[in-house]
């Protein structure tokens, strides 16, 4: 039965990765207040081995994309919480990030939309949301600080409530 739906799953996919393509930067830009970080790829590759800021170069330079002026921290979560750019990981994202606590606009109609395109991705997208639950709250964060720091212990301290304080004095 699962071999009858994988192309019709796969054209609903690349249907649904094209919308994105089209209607993410007018979401990400819709009632922002978010200053930009003024960071390129480019700059960003420059960033030292191994610090979060050269993983976000590298994912970036990767996907052939430049950061979003003001969403910056969007592709930040993408490498830290092993996302890609596809269109079910772009939902599975916002599902961690309203896991996370995010009561955004973008992410509540997303969480909608994801039962509509992506009806047979209830665990994936539930397992999402659950990480969100079990990751320290990242509203509070700086992330342009965390940029300098090493990408493995950021991840790690991510998910540690206990040691969680080194980066939570990190906070806007």
């Amino acid at each position: 039965m699962k071999t009858l739906l994988n192309p019709i799953i796969r054209l609903h996919e690349k249907t649904s990765n094209f919308t994105a393509q089209k209607i993410g930067p007018l979401v990400f830009n819709f009632g922002t207040d978010n200053k930009p970080w003024g960071l390129s790829t480019a700059m960003l590759k420059q960033f030292p081995e191994g610090s979060l800021g050269k993983v976000v170069g590298e994912f970036l330079y990767k996907n052939r994309m430049e950061p979003i002026a003001g969403a910056e921290s969007h592709d930040l979560y993408h490498v830290l919480f092993d996302y890609s750019t596809s269109f079910k990981d772009e939902i599975g994202l916002q599902f961690f990030l309203r896991g996370n606590g995010k009561k955004s606009i973008a992410s509540f109609l997303t969480s909608i939309g994801a039962w509509v395109v992506l009806p047979f991705s209830y665990n994936y997208l539930k397992s999402s949301y659950e990480k969100g639950k079990n990751c320290i709250d990242i509203s509070q964060l700086n992330l342009r600080e965390l940029l300098y720091k090493d990408f493995e212990s950021v991840k790690q301290e991510l998910f540690s409530k206990v040691s969680s304080t080194q980066l939570k004095s990190h906070v806007e």
